[in-house]
């Protein structure tokens, strides 16, 4: 199976991505309620509320960083007969899009690409690397001939 964290017995995992303010939010000037402890993978709301998760991630987190820690092992364990589920929750504007890239616009940058993109060229690499190994494996053997002498 493939490398798990803290919790291997767990077949469920929880991430938190914390986003950075829209520009509408710094204009409005809102405050960030929001402080995350990622060595201790805890995210407090306010002065007075602790959470604690199997990820966290905080607003300078990047997408290959969140593909890379969560996502790219169960995407080597389907190789190996497992099935994943990776799925986004939370509130309109909270981010799902991005991470998870459904957004499909145009144009854009391979560093912004989220977890779905990520994902499926991660699949559809494997599966050329194992193709072109498992070709390799058929090579045909040279061929030997023995001869029985008698006399």
């Amino acid at each position: 199976m493939p490398e798990q964290t803290d919790n291997e017995d767990t077949s469920v995992r929880v991430a938190v991505r914390i986003r950075p303010q829209l520009a509408r939010e710094k204009i409005d000037m809102c405050r960030t309620c929001t402080t995350v402890a990622a060595e201790t993978k805890q995210i407090s709301l306010g002065s007075d509320r602790m959470f604690t998760y199997d990820f966290v991630f905080d607003m300078d987190s990047q997408q290959n960083e969140i593909y890379d820690t969560i996502v790219r092992s169960l995407i080597e364990g389907c190789f190996d007969g497992y099935n994943a589920t990776v799925f986004a929750y939370g509130q309109t504007g909270s981010g799902k899009t991005y991470t998870m890239g459904t957004g499909f616009e145009p144009g854009i940058k391979a560093e912004e690409e989220g977890i779905i993109p990520r994902a499926v060229h991660h699949l559809f690499a494997g599966i050329q690397e194992r193709k072109e190994k498992a070709e390799a494996a058929k090579e045909p053997a040279p061929e030997f001939k023995i001869h029985a002498l008698h006399g």
